[in-house]
């Protein structure tokens, strides 16, 4: 079978255009080959997607799959994509269509291997969206919502190590040869696309460079904030749980920060405000009051896009979307995420979102804002159908998170009753945007050096889980509650993004630019005062400000996109 469709997408291909004829190829051969590239590879992609989504929606087997099989024809037929377009000689050619030559397809493993390597992901995933972690006896919960709800809300030191311990241990040993098998494949597989590993694949992405040296740089120019932050929180969880659990010259405890990887500290929120009798802004009561249901919530999300005179999403994402946690006993991979289905029509967001929510209220704009995205840019060639780089995506996301999350925004809504401008509460609102910018900084760069220094062969595999809490403990000042040296362990692989192969340093890049982004809309929207209280809600002229970036996709290096 696998021989039966190279051959089809060989012939499919070259039908349309010979390797021969690219070779002594004018640029409008070029253009005639992109065209057909455009057509046949959205169509392999739309399908694809729609398999995958079965899948992450109906965790099962068969629905694996067919997943497995949907990409194994991207695949296979970029590979063949790519042997065409290498033979162009571009020389005379347009930027434009030099660009988009260098984008298309990849060189690609043997059938078998593809196959090995698209299983290693699916059973990864499996894993992630089906553990369960009992409590007792009695009490057994898959992440969404049960254990996130306890990590979270859960004042409890022990109940809260048991959680997090059994997590690490269920889906990190279960991860293990796996990911063993990931990093072999996507290595190999690196190397014959002309990148000395993976990461140096990823690195490449931002077409610096000097990236990886830029961003530590970067990081260590932010650092002491950091760290007045982390004294912080750790004087607040000193007076929560003591010190029989928190050292204050010591690293955190990592499984008491709020969630299961201690990446994103806004649950801490309640402990660390500092002036706890001013008026919340953070209204989930108010939410309760108002009954704030999941449908709700997205209509709010998606007239803060409209309000910008952006786009409103499609009707068919009502339809087709999941926005909540089937209760028809299906298993599902919940970690919120924005689809394009590659066809300008169909976009949609898999989340199990919590009714009266506030965080996923935010998550909500976050992921709107992905969406918003792929709308701008759905007019473009498929290989320009992307970010200007993986962190201006995140960075459009969190900044409506951000501008969702301020009083002024939420007063709009009616959400924070009587709300008025003053001291106390702008520091309430400055700690809880350091609970989910500052605090991520050196947990998403730690995320990546890691898989770096795994991916370049200068950890040996029996030590990759202790060089991870080493940079932990290094980076972040965070250690795991209880020893994690068993070689069995591999901590690192229990978050979504590094066993579903999302590179995180898209995450730290974002949280740097969301807030360059943030001053010029602004401006743009006549803003007057400190930054901390704008909100740019409602301005149609901040929306076509941002518009203007966004339908230009990836056709323009990143440091033109920004300008």
């Amino acid at each position: 079978s696998h021989l039966l469709v190279f051959l089809s997408l060989y012939f499919g291909l070259s039908q349309a255009f010979s390797i021969s004829r690219a070779k002594d190829g004018s640029e409008e051969d070029a253009k005639a080959f992109l065209k057909e590239y455009d057509l046949e590879y959205g169509k392999l992609l739309n399908e694809a997607t729609v398999l995958q989504w079965n899948y992450d929606t109906n965790i099962s087997d068969y629905n694996s799959e067919n997943a497995q099989h949907g990409w194994y024809k991207v695949t296979e037929y970029n590979a063949k994509a790519f042997a065409i377009a290498d033979t162009f000689n571009t020389t005379g050619f347009s930027e434009d269509t030099k660009r988009q030559l260098k984008k298309v397809g990849s060189r690609s493993l043997s059938a078998d291997e593809s196959s090995e390597l698209a299983e290693a992901i699916a059973e990864m995933g499996k894993i992630y969206g089906s553990t369960k972690v009992c409590v007792n006896e009695e009490e057994c919960y898959n992440l969404e919502p049960g254990l996130t709800n306890i990590m979270a809300e859960s004042k409890d030191y022990d109940l809260k190590l048991l959680v997090w311990q059994k997590w690490n241990d269920q889906v990190g040993r279960a991860n293990k040869p796996f990911y063993e098998k990931y990093v072999e494949l996507k290595n190999k597989l690196a190397v014959l696309n002309d990148h000395d590993d993976l990461g140096d694949e990823w690195r490449d992405r931002y077409e610096t460079d000097t990236f990886g040296d830029d961003v530590i740089q970067l990081y260590k120019d932010m650092e002491p904030l950091y760290l007045e932050l982390h004294a912080y929180i750790r004087r607040k969880l000193f007076e929560e749980y003591g010190s029989d659990h928190v050292d204050l010259e010591g690293p955190l405890p990592a499984h008491i920060l709020g969630d299961m990887w201690g990446r994103f500290w806004n649950n801490l929120y309640d402990l660390a405000v500092p002036f706890p009798d001013r008026p919340q802004i953070v209204p989930n009561e108010e939410m309760k009051k108002q009954n704030y249901t999941v449908l709700k919530m997205f209509e709010t999300g998606n007239n803060f896009y409209t309000g910008l005179g952006m786009y409103s999403v499609p009707d068919s994402f009502w339809d087709l979307s999941m926005l909540e946690k089937p209760n028809d006993g299906r298993e599902v991979i919940c970690h919120a995420t924005a689809w394009d289905f590659y066809d300008a029509k169909d976009f949609r967001i898999r989340m199990c979102t919590r009714n009266a929510s506030f965080e996923d209220l935010q998550t909500i704009h976050h992921e709107l804002g992905h969406i918003q995205y792929q709308q701008q840019y759905k007019h473009l060639p498929q290989v320009y159908r992307d970010g200007a780089n993986d962190g201006f995506h995140e960075a459009i996301g969190e900044l409506m998170s951000l501008v969702s999350s301020t009083p002024s925004y939420l007063s709009k809504l009616g959400l924070l009753p009587g709300y008025k401008p003053e001291f106390e509460q702008d520091l309430n609102f400055l700690v809880s945007q350091a609970l989910v910018t500052v605090s991520t900084l050196p947990v998403h760069l730690t995320y990546d050096i890691w898989r770096w220094n795994i991916f370049s062969g200068k950890v040996d595999k029996e030590d990759w889980n202790n060089e991870f809490w080493r940079l932990k403990l290094e980076m972040v000042g965070v250690a795991p509650p209880v020893d994690r040296s068993d070689p069995a362990n591999l901590d690192g692989t229990v978050l979504f993004h590094v066993n579903q192969d999302y590179d995180m340093i898209r995450y730290f890049v974002r949280t740097i630019l969301q807030f360059q982004f943030l001053e010029t809309l602004c401006q743009e929207a006549g803003h007057e005062g400190p930054l901390y209280r704008c909100d740019f809600s409602g301005s149609e002229a901040a929306g076509a400000k941002l518009a203007k970036m966004l339908e230009l996709g990836a056709s323009l290096p990143w440091t033109v996109a920004l300008k």
